[in-house]
């Protein structure tokens, strides 16, 4: 059968039924929802899945009306446009819109510009993440444009395999955009597999079917009905196969595994996080300013906890000689972690079986940093708080999962409410550490100081087990030691935890009492000093310790309770293998004050608080707000939104969308030009050039007619525009394309330069408003579109002409052959009977 053949024969085949169309949209859509079902672990809950259907129906329904009203791509955008616009703030945004459903300016505004950042925010808060900050666009504007595109192909064309690429290309979303963990790998790979090998075969056959006159069956029977036995054959012998296949997949889905070590690759794992601990100061650097300035003022509100329950609120493993800092790492498998974003409402972890509920009232504190309790977060929630104030929180909401430390990027402002689901810290057996050994971890490099090291090496000991020589070290440290925060009639003591502190502190305790003002030396301090030295010792010693700065829960308080200032302390934690993180507390006892010297010498001693010498080089300075005290309680913080430069940018941003527009339209159009004349044999670039007349007389308005020839078209042009000398160029390109191929290698860059002057005089016809609008239009990419529909449509018109005639000639044929059988007379009698 020949190509010609085949063409017609497809040309002739009755258009989809009904059945066919619904069976083929039914399985596009299965595939898709298949493969929306791999967001599940990067979204958790189920409003990923709800706006994922609803895209996909929406966009089905698109493509539906589309291919009913044959619309072209310039009418199906407004729709497109007005559908995303319509429904995203309700299924993509529903934390900007009102009441979760109805569009409002932030939500619209969130939408606009969710195509440019919504793939990095949904790559940067950590998984579950949710529905804030615009994440689910990425599952709107995928599932919306891929379901439309694929509908569209299968309606109007019988590219069916260009169609099933489409939720394909959604299943590759969502490995992108999705965790190292996967949803039912096996059955989902399996199912979409064989329903897609089944609807390509079928689609498969039914062409082949509808192009072919089977031989071997009668002719009462339908080539697609089942009564056929070569269908029937076919059917059951590939059911066969594919439940043989099937069956093989499960069995070796074990083998199917990546070895250990070898997981799979998330792209969320190589994004940078956006929140950047370094621009903050260190929480411990302030440890003093709570129980001086604010050692009775409410700084929150906590309820769930118990007497002695510790609130966190940061964890600092790096030490700079100055401060004991919060460590910045990009990657998330490391010991210090990395703050990603994280959705609120939704659980982190599964639940264990000690969960407990919390929740926290902001009062007087202020700062980046959320107080949090327990040893794992599994959940922060904030349903509580305004919608306004709920949905700036969620988009400056961080954690760290390696360190538990949470923080609120834009700062925390009185009444925010925060509810938590967490897993208590549990005490180790002592029995469990006993034979306990330092978990082999990668710590963030510390700055050494040897002096400090050579005396942690003599405290700590030559004991075989690991926990005994952080307990030496410890003890070492509380033994003959005294508390002290400098404050009121307490004995003055340096504030600070700089290696000049530290090294004051392993000197011996006394006093000089020949200067009144002099301050003790030795094991004096609060547990700001004593954390941060243990810290340091045990990390010189490759003991995988860390320094945490939180709250205590008062004695004879539970339920919820109000803490302030003096409820400040500093832990320090050390890792061991197979029981995680272990609580030491370095601080001796509030009671144990070292004695005074004789207030006969020094009358009125006052308490000075030094500052520790000056560092060798400066620390970074801190962005405003960044400090507790440089944030004033009384002032809101300021919208962004409402500086006249946004509203300008967003008033702006519909006229950069028109320059841009018409931009890439000028080249587009530039480059059309540039191939046509530099790309094929002689003949092409000639005809090349007159294609690009054809195109700018489109622009214009004035397109010629598609079944003109190139003479008939230039005498309308010499008619009209003189000096374009149309004629000239049609017989010059009726010579290069048909005539022989005499034709020097110059002669297509002469023609193109009479073209180009041709172009400037057809131009310069016209006005300038029309250059201008020829110059932006489109019509020129659909000329030879449209040039072939009507080719198509001539040369169907022909064949029916033809195919009239035939069946007009055969039964004239057929009467005659019966005429002949006749009689004169019969024959006569007849004729008068049927003029």
């Amino acid at each position: 059968m020949t190509a010609a053949t085949s063409r017609r024969r497809a040309a002739a085949a009755p258009p989809p039924s009904v059945g066919r169309r619904a069976t083929d949209l039914g399985v596009l859509g299965l595939l898709f929802v298949l493969a929306l079902v791999g967001f599940q672990t990067a979204y958790g809950g189920v409003q990923f899945a709800i706006t994922g259907v609803m895209a996909l129906v929406l966009g089905m329904l698109i493509a539906l009306l589309s291919a009913h009203l044959r619309w072209g791509p310039l009418r199906t955008l407004p729709i497109v446009l007005g559908v995303y616009f319509l429904f995203g703030p309700m299924l993509a945004a529903p934390t900007r819109a009102l009441w979760g459903i109805l569009p409002t300016p932030g939500s619209l505004w969130e939408l606009l510009k969710a195509p440019v950042t919504t793939w990095k925010s949904a790559l940067t808060v950590a998984p579950p993440v949710g529905s804030a900050q615009g994440v689910l666009v990425v599952v709107w504007l995928s599932v919306l444009l891929l379901s439309l595109a694929s509908a569209t192909i299968v309606l109007r064309t019988r590219r069916y395999v260009l169609a099933w690429l489409f939720p394909l290309v959604l299943l590759m979303v969502t490995v992108v955009f999705g965790t190292t963990d996967a949803v039912q790998p096996v059955i989902r790979g399996v199912l979409f597999a064989v329903v897609s090998v089944a609807w390509l075969t079928w689609r498969f056959e039914s062409a082949r079917l509808d192009n072919a006159q089977s031989t071997i069956i009668s002719d009462s029977v339908r080539p697609g009905s089942w009564k056929n036995p070569v269908l029937r054959r076919r059917i059951i012998g590939g059911g066969v196969i594919m439940a043989i296949a099937v069956g093989a997949a499960f069995g070796a889905s074990s083998l199917l595994d990546p070895p250990e070590g070898a997981g799979r690759f998330a792209l969320r794992d190589r994004i940078s996080p956006p929140f950047d601990p370094d621009l903050f100061v260190s929480p411990l650097s302030e440890f003093r300013g709570y129980r001086k300035d604010q050692r009775d003022a409410v700084l929150f509100t906590v309820t769930g906890v118990e007497a002695g329950d510790y609130v966190r609120l940061a964890t600092m493993d790096q030490y700079d000689l100055h401060v004991y800092n919060v460590a910045g790492n990009r990657d998330r498998t490391s010991t210090s972690g990395a703050f990603m974003r994280t959705a609120s409402g939704v659980n982190l972890h599964e639940p264990g079986e000690q969960q407990r509920t919390a929740s926290v009232t902001i009062g007087d504190y202020r700062g980046v940093w959320l107080p949090t309790l327990g040893e794992r977060t599994d959940r922060i929630d904030l349903s509580s708080l305004p919608q306004e104030r709920a949905g700036v929180t969620a988009e400056n909401l961080f954690l760290n999962e390696k360190s538990q430390t949470a923080v609120n990027a834009a700062g925390v402002d009185e009444g925010d409410i925060y509810e938590f689901l967490y897993e208590p810290y549990t005490e180790p057996a002592a029995e469990q550490l006993e034979s306990a050994s330092f978990a082999d971890i990668a710590m963030p490099e510390n700055s050494r100081v040897d002096q400090i090291a050579v005396v942690a090496e003599e405290w700590a000991g030559d004991s075989d087990s690991d926990y005994k020589r952080f307990a030496n070290l410890s003890r070492a440290l509380k033994y003959e030691a005294f508390y002290s925060n400098g404050l009121a009639e307490d004995t003055a003591s340096l504030s600070g935890h700089g290696v000049s502190r530290l090294l004051a502190m392993l000197d011996p305790i006394g006093f000089d009492k020949e200067q009144p003002d002099a301050q003790p030396t030795g094991k004096i301090g609060d547990e700001e000093q004593y954390a941060a030295l243990l810290a340091v010792m045990a990390r010189s010693l490759d003991m995988p310790a860390r320094v945490v700065m939180g709250f205590e829960v008062p004695e004879g308080q539970e339920g919820t309770v109000s803490i302030t200032g003096d409820n400040v302390t500093a832990w320090v934690e050390v890792a061991f293998d197979g029981v995680g993180w272990v609580r030491f507390d370095p601080a001796p006892d509030e009671d144990q004050d070292p004695t005074r010297p004789d207030p006969k010498e020094v009358e009125k001693p006052l308490p000075q608080v030094a500052q520790p010498p000056p560092p060798p080089a400066e620390p970074p300075s801190p962005p405003p707000g960044a400090m507790s005290e440089e944030s004033d309680p009384h002032e809101p913080p300021e919208d962004p939104t409402r500086s006249w430069v946004v509203y300008l940018g967003i008033g702006a941003i519909p006229i950069v969308l028109a320059l841009l527009a018409a931009l890439a339209i000028v080249v587009a159009k530039s480059v059309r030009r540039g191939r046509r004349r530099s790309r094929g044999d002689l003949a092409t670039r000639v005809d090349g050039g007159w294609q690009e007349i054809l195109d700018q007389l489109t622009d214009l308005g004035r397109a010629p007619d598609r079944l003109s020839t190139r003479a008939e078209i230039a005498a309308r042009l010499d008619g009209e525009v003189p000096a374009m000398g149309a004629t000239l160029l049609a017989s010059r390109a009726d010579r290069a394309v048909f005539g022989p191929d005499d034709l020097p290698a110059q002669a297509a860059d002469e023609y193109w330069t009479q073209v180009q002057e041709a172009r400037r005089g057809l131009a310069a016809s016209v006005p300038w408003h029309r250059r201008l609008r020829g110059a932006l239009s489109l019509r020129s990419f659909r000329r030879r579109a449209a040039e072939r529909r009507a080719e198509h449509r001539l040369d169907k018109a022909n064949r029916r002409a033809r195919a009239k005639a035939d069946r007009r000639a055969a039964s004239l044929r057929q009467r005659r052959s019966s005429l002949r059988g006749t009689s004169p007379r019969t024959a006569t009698r007849s004729r008068k009977g049927n003029p």
